[in-house]
Formats: C-alpha cells, sequence, structure tokens
C-alpha cells in the first residue's frame, strides 16, 4: 500500500465532486447563460451523487 497516498479513489472522487459542486453553485447564482430549473436540478443531484461516491470510497 502506498503510504503517501493510502486512499486513491477517495482523493479522485472529492476532487471530481469538489469541481462539480463549484458548477452547481455558479449554476444556481444565475452567471452563465443558461438559468433554467431543470439544468439546476440535474446538477444538485450530480453534486449529491458524486459527494455520495466520495463517502462510499473513503476507506478503500
Amino acid at each position: 500500500m502506498n503510504k503517501l497516498l493510502p486512499y486513491p479513489f477517495f482523493v479522485l472522487f472529492s476532487m471530481i465532486a469538489f469541481n462539480i459542486t463549484a458548477f452547481t453553485v455558479i449554476l444556481q447564482m444565475d452567471m452563465l447563460i443558461f438559468n433554467a430549473t431543470i439544468y439546476k436540478v440535474i446538477a444538485w443531484l450530480a453534486t449529491v451523487g458524486s459527494w455520495s461516491l466520495a463517502y462510499l470510497y473513503r476507506n478503500k
């Protein structure tokens, strides 16, 4: 096991989840061209899904 990076899946999924969360926050503030509600709902569902994957892989 690598001592420097013991949880590679957690690091990968948390980086992806953070980027999806940042995009969702920007989308929620209506700073982009499109501001439809369905896009916001899909973005929030993707955010919840990505953070749940990061939580699922936190010890693997």
